[in-house]
């Protein structure tokens, strides 16, 4: 049970201002409408404001540049980056580098990097554009179809390739098993562990954990196997397949031990799922919001037919991580000592939070910022201190690259043949999927061949509910 906080300091305003209710409604108006409450906070107090959910420590959200700046730059003894991803613990387990604090930290993360360079997410991009042309080549036309689960199944098969050199027949056991398991971050069961004795979600969390230990039934057989000798099952004799579960084998911790079974079946897990939810649900978004906006997927489209370059592509990117992001802030930070950011003294066992999509939206930094235009970033992207889709520093996104490779990827492809058009209503509304907001209808939309016509695409230009 985290350490909460006295009652007492919310009455003498140590803290900045929160919305006078009780904790049970701050975290119920999180839950459901997170965006719209946090827009709401910020309306009504200015660039941070905090929010008291049950059974966790306060949340302070900070949205101006200068104080997200301030908790970035801040020392790791008075910030814990480690304790903000707590959430994902039952999933990635705890010996994950992105549990972990100094030294532990950065080794972790200094063996799974290489794996995400640019130089091997490039030697992939033939084997990512077939995973791709497979999984288009299963999605129907001309009718409503969701695309978050399909594209989950995708960038999980993506991930796997990219960090797991094993056979296909193990891959696709190996895919199975952790789709199962992660379908239990659609559920409240990881963020609050109160309900997992709860009628309903007692089942949910049972069906958690036996998922769980098949995976691991299988991970623990393939570092086993590895640590043995790498015995190709195929071919015989020793192999050094150059993939992340080598490197972690073969990685060291600050005393110079090798990594445990546990700690590499963590951190290969933490790579896995990281590289894995979060791309699947900026692809949806994406997705989504080219329905609803033709004019944007017409120019897009017309760019990519050119082949001129990519500039409106990266921009259309950079475009639905800032409107629609899958992460709204940077991973909490824990106060541990004492810190003095914007004017306010923070103590244990306050979080700060900097929220990103707070910043991304805020008028003066971004004219007309809950409009959906690319052309915003067509100049070249803004002030670093005022762009951080991927965070920074010692916790920025270590597989950005290959997210971005696979975002390109499939928008290319999807266009190339397809029209994407509105599944009915207005753009979905967001809802949580464990730490991350995805689309809450699945992101439906209707395809249809481009060969039909374009006539079908204007006269969407002209229905479509453009969010204003």
């Amino acid at each position: 049970m985290p350490t909460l906080i006295a009652p007492s300091t919310r009455l003498k305003r140590e803290l900045p201002p929160a919305v006078p209710l009780p904790a049970a409604l701050q975290t119920l108006a999180c839950r459901w409408w997170p965006l719209a409450y946090f827009e709401h906070c910020r309306a009504r107090y200015g660039r941070c404001f905090t929010v008291y959910p049950v059974d966790m420590p306060p949340l302070v959200f900070l949205s101006h540049p200068d104080d997200i700046h301030a908790v970035l730059a801040a020392p790791p003894s008075a910030l814990h980056a480690g304790a903000g991803a707590a959430v994902l613990a039952p999933l990635i387990g705890a010996g994950s580098f992105m549990l972990r604090e100094g030294e532990e930290h950065r080794h972790g993360r200094r063996a799974v990097m290489p794996v995400f360079h640019t130089r091997v997410v490039e030697s992939h991009a033939t084997a990512l554009g077939d995973a791709v042309e497979r999984e288009l080549a299963m999605w129907p036309l001309g009718v409503a179809v969701a695309l978050h689960p399909r594209l989950r199944a995708l960038t999980l098969r993506v991930i796997l390739g990219a960090v797991l050199a094993e056979e296909d027949a193990v891959q696709a056991v190996l895919h199975e098993r952790l789709a199962q398991a992660l379908a239990v971050t659609a559920s409240l069961v990881l963020q609050a562990p109160r309900v997992r004795s709860l009628p309903g979600w007692r089942a949910t969390w049972r069906r958690f954990l036996e998922r769980r230990a098949a995976c691991d039934e299988l991970l623990y057989a393939l570092i086993r196997a590895r640590r043995a000798g790498g015995e190709h099952p195929a071919r015989g004799g020793r192999e050094h397949r150059g993939d992340l579960l080598d490197a972690l084998l073969a990685a060291r911790l600050p005393d110079g031990s090798a990594m445990s079974d546990v700690q590499v079946r963590d951190n290969l897990v933490s790579a896995i799922v990281s590289g894995h939810e979060t791309t699947a649900a900026e692809l949806a978004w994406a997705l989504q919001l080219l329905a609803h906006h033709p004019s944007v997927q017409e120019r897009l489209r017309a760019e990519l037919d050119d082949g001129t370059g990519e500039a409106y592509l990266e921009a259309t990117i950079d475009e639905t991580l800032r409107h629609r992001p899958a992460f709204p802030f940077l991973i909490p930070r824990a106060v541990v000592e004492p810190v003095e950011i914007g004017g306010f003294l923070y103590r244990p066992p306050a979080h700060l939070l900097g929220c990103t999509y707070l910043m991304h939206h805020d008028p003066t930094l971004y004219p007309d910022p809950h409009a959906f235009r690319p052309e915003r970033f067509l100049g070249g992207p803004p002030r670093a201190r005022t762009w951080l889709p991927w965070g920074t520093g010692p916790r920025s996104c270590v597989g950005r690259h290959l997210a971005l490779a696979e975002m390109r990827a499939v928008l290319r492809a999807v266009l190339a043949g397809r029209l994407v058009l509105p599944a009915g209503g207005p753009p979905e509304r967001e809802r949580w999927r464990s730490a991350i907001l995805v689309p809450h209808a699945g992101a439906r939309v209707v395809l249809r061949s481009r060969r039909r016509s374009v006539r079908r695409l204007r006269r969407a230009r002209k229905t479509a509910h453009i969010p204003v």
